[in-house]
């Protein structure tokens, strides 16, 4: 796979053309209502199927929608396909726009380079739909969770032990630091879970074929991020330079099959911009 494609309006190719940048913008406020969940609803199933008593699996839960608060996900979206036409109409103002072919090398060679700035990087992932590929991402952060489990310590402290019957001051307190170690426990093992969080996408998206360069931003603290207004949000985003010092990020642009610019004109706006040898052709879908 040479290249993955980022479909797009074709003011939004001027700009990543002309700025020589690309933008993770906030992921959450995607068209899918599931972004970031499906790790939660992986994981409930799991545990379902594993029998895991319900205070645990409450438990589990309230630590996973605490890590979907804290984390927002910036990404980048691409489809290992070029000339889609469910994804022209989508995210192509029907069909208006381009599809920029980024070289799959220059991508990787592009997040290795941002984790060694000081500034926080990215990571290029390919999604995962099919639930069985999903399950086999989490069981293993899952098999430890479930160890913890068994274990006994996400129980919390019993009724008897709450009102204190039978036990001693120093029973109780075994029991309430048993129960916090059992919670932190776990809780580091979700945190694993966040490479995850922004992967797992519905079925009903697999046409898509997508991969993602994927950027984490806590949003309570100092990490660093900027914003931009779009209608009635303000959008976090992170802005990443398309160096040359990786090689040549863009390999092809494919024109919408409504896109009206001549090929040559587009052509030469890439070489005007330092994009030499790139491939320009136009959509084969049938759409008007």
């Amino acid at each position: 796979m040479n290249a993955l494609y980022h479909y797009c309006s074709t003011s939004a190719f001027h700009a990543i053309v002309e700025s020589h940048a690309i933008w993770l913008s906030a992921l959450s406020l995607s068209n899918d209502i599931m972004e970031g969940k499906v790790v939660a609803d992986t994981i409930a199933s799991l545990a379902k199927r594993a029998s895991i008593d319900d205070r645990s699996v409450h438990e589990i839960q309230k630590a996973l929608g605490f890590l979907e608060e804290l984390v927002e996900g910036l990404g980048f979206c691409l489809s290992e396909d070029g000339d889609l036409l469910s994804q022209w109409r989508g995210y192509a103002v029907d069909a208006t726009g381009v599809a920029i072919g980024f070289s799959t090398e220059y991508l990787n060679k592009l997040s290795d380079s941002s984790k060694n700035q000081t500034l926080p990087g990215f990571s290029l992932a390919r999604v995962e739909y099919d639930i069985p590929s999903q399950e086999s991402h989490i069981k293993p952060t899952f098999d430890e969770i479930y160890k913890i489990c068994q274990s006994g310590a996400l129980q919390g402290l019993r009724p008897d032990s709450i009102l204190g019957k039978g036990k001693t001051e120093e029973e109780l307190m075994r029991e309430a630091l048993s129960f916090k170690q059992g919670i932190n426990s776990m809780f580091a093992r979700v945190l694993a879970l966040l490479p995850e969080l922004f992967r797992l996408k519905s079925l009903a998206f697999k046409e898509e074929r997508e991969w993602r360069l994927i950027s984490y931003f806590i949003k309570y603290g100092a990490d660093y991020c900027e914003y931009r207004a779009i209608k009635d949000r303000i959008i976090p985003y992170r802005k990443f330079e398309l160096t040359q010092a990786c090689g040549n990020p863009i390999v092809e642009v494919i024109l919408g099959p409504k896109h009206t610019t001549p090929m040559k004109l587009v052509e030469k706006f890439l070489e005007q911009n330092q994009y030499r040898g790139v491939i320009v052709r136009r959509s084969k879908a049938s759409y008007r």
